[in-house]
């Protein structure tokens, strides 16, 4: 699908022209969350003379990308124009044609991207072979902000570990739950909205089983143009997931239970009839579904974002362990209080104050009677 609602689009002659179409194809990309990996978030855009003339972006792995469909679009006006995209155009076969081929035939004058693509198969070629061809390039609008959106794509190319977000709705005292595990809800409809909107661009959902049993979630994504998640997840050493819980009963994305091999082959084959798809994976030395375990299984299944929900236990270790990248967590002005109540982050902690874990390009967002907060734990993406 192409875009044509900016096709009136002019130069305003302020100096930002290139920032602003870069903005403009990552707002395109975005378009797609949770639906090209292991591809990245891709939107393009085709200027001439000042005007667009053709606009798109990669909708899922394996249909055509940006680049071709926006070129598509522009038609003979392409001859002589410039081409932006938000990330490096590909210069390989895959299950599609190198998209810098598509550009020198159309006739481009110029190319400007914001950030290179870190895939070995490109990695800095496919501007190469722009040049090469007589093309102008140019690189580095609005890098931060595209390795924002691809942050994912570019941790997995980079270390094959899929990108980790924690979430979490707390109370101001940290509570996760009361004592006796209630949670729904702490937080009002806007926050769990937005919630829900994150979810909808990631790859995969994450929580453990005693989620499943207190909450009954289906983890599909309700609100949001995201398509995501593909799959929704269930860490259960042992297999204690009802074959009646309702997240087996969506029709949205693929529900995966992972387990050790000290689960029961009976159970296993329950939950199979049941619907779902149960992956034994290594046990940590609890005797637990080891998370980095977890990551690298699902980075085989084209997993770029995860983002793990709870409970108190997975989270709990998930920032042990350090494995947490960004965190979304949402705040309700309320107290529980109660020493057995379920924290964010149980266990020992940090024992000194500056080992204590700070966030870094820390955003805020006002929802309603809660508010929220972004940030990341590990080092955020970086353009190269």
């Amino acid at each position: 699908m192409s875009d044509r609602s900016s096709a009136v689009s002019r130069d305003d002659g302020n100096g930002d022209t290139e920032a602003r179409f870069i903005r403009r194809c990552l707002e395109l990309a975005a378009r797609a969350r949770g639906a090209t990996s292991p591809n990245p978030l891709v939107g393009a855009v085709v200027v001439r003379e000042g005007v667009v003339v053709g606009s798109a972006w990669h909708h899922r792995a394996g249909e055509p990308h940006a680049e071709r469909l926006a070129l598509q679009q522009a038609g003979p006006q392409a001859g002589g124009a410039t081409l932006y995209s938000n990330m490096e155009p590909c210069c390989h076969h895959g299950r599609t044609p190198p998209c810098v081929d598509a550009i020198i035939e159309a006739g481009v004058a110029r190319v400007v991207s914001a950030i290179r693509d870190p895939d070995p198969r490109v990695d800095g070629k496919g501007f190469e072979a722009l040049r090469a061809a007589g093309i102008e390039v140019s690189s580095g609008f609005e890098s931060q902000a595209a390795a924002e959106l691809n942050a994912g794509y570019l941790k997995i190319q980079r270390s094959g570990i899929p990108f980790v977000i924690g979430k979490a709705a707390l109370s101001l005292d940290g509570r996760l739950a009361t004592r006796t595990g209630s949670s729904q809800w702490i937080t009002g409809e806007q926050a769990r909205a937005m919630a829900h909107r994150i979810r909808a661009g990631v790859d995969a959902v994450v929580v453990g089983v005693g989620t499943v049993l207190a909450d009954d979630p289906r983890l599909t994504a309700r609100h949001g143009g995201g398509a995501g998640p593909r799959y929704r997840v269930v860490l259960d050493s042992h297999l204690r997931t009802p074959p009646q819980a309702s997240l087996l009963q969506q029709r949205d994305g693929v529900p995966l239970i992972m387990t050790t091999q000290a689960a029961a082959s009976g159970e296993r084959q329950r939950l199979e009839k049941a619907g779902a798809t149960v992956l034994v994976v290594a046990a940590d030395g609890q005797g637990r579904v080891d998370l980095p375990a977890v990551l690298v299984r699902l980075a085989a299944l084209d997993v770029c974002t995860v983002m793990l929900e709870g409970g108190s236990r997975l989270l709990t270790e998930a920032l042990q362990i350090g494995i947490i990248d960004k965190v979304f967590l949402f705040y309700a002005p309320l107290l529980i209080g109660g020493a057995e109540a379920l924290p964010l982050w149980g266990g020992e902690g940090v024992a000194q104050m500056d080992e204590a874990r700070r966030l870094q390009r820390v955003r805020h967002y006002r929802l309603g009677r809660d508010w929220a907060v972004e940030g990341y734990l590990r080092t955020p993406p970086e353009p190269e």
